[in-house]
């Protein structure tokens, strides 16, 4: 166990949206980038909190909206251990609109891959790749999905 070795010591994974409705799931699941230690939690208040949006949206040919999810993925980032490192207190999902119409359905998961250090070992800065993944259907046709971020200690990102 060492400082530069980076762990998720919340969830690795949750439902977002099941059968076209926000999971209850959502509400109280996390996830984090955090030295594998045993006194992590000690680690300082983040200095931040970042925030990624996209949203997912489906018109039909009355150019009406039949999905429409907004997405936010949000995580606080630079906690500092023994003031040193950057790392990922808590991620999080949000979904502020979720607007499936009749006939449609969406189901959405979150999964979290390993946490890495993408620092050095007196310097680290956690990694931490998430995908949100899923299907809108109707009784027609299934439509696959999926959406790949890295989210960074210091509050960088990436997607894909």
């Amino acid at each position: 166990m060492s400082v530069s070795d980076i762990v998720n010591m919340a969830q690795a994974g949750w439902k977002i949206i099941e059968d076209g409705k926000p999971s209850a799931q959502i509400s109280g699941s996390t996830c984090n980038a955090v030295p594998h230690v045993d006194d992590w939690q000690s680690l300082s208040a983040p200095q931040g909190t970042n925030r990624l949006s996209w949203r997912l949206q489906y018109t039909n040919g009355f150019d009406i909206d039949v999905v429409l999810v907004r997405l936010e993925l949000k995580w606080e980032y630079a906690a500092r251990y023994h003031n040193g490192g950057a790392f990922i207190s808590n991620c999080w999902l949000h979904v502020p609109q979720c607007d499936v119409k009749w006939g449609y359905n969406v189901n959405l998961d979150f999964k979290v891959r390993n946490p890495t250090n993408a620092g050095s070992d007196s310097a680290p800065n956690a990694r931490l790749p998430i995908s949100v993944s899923g299907a809108v259907t109707t009784p027609f046709w299934t439509d696959n999905m999926e959406w790949d971020f890295t989210v960074y200690g210091d509050g960088n990102w990436e997607q894909g």
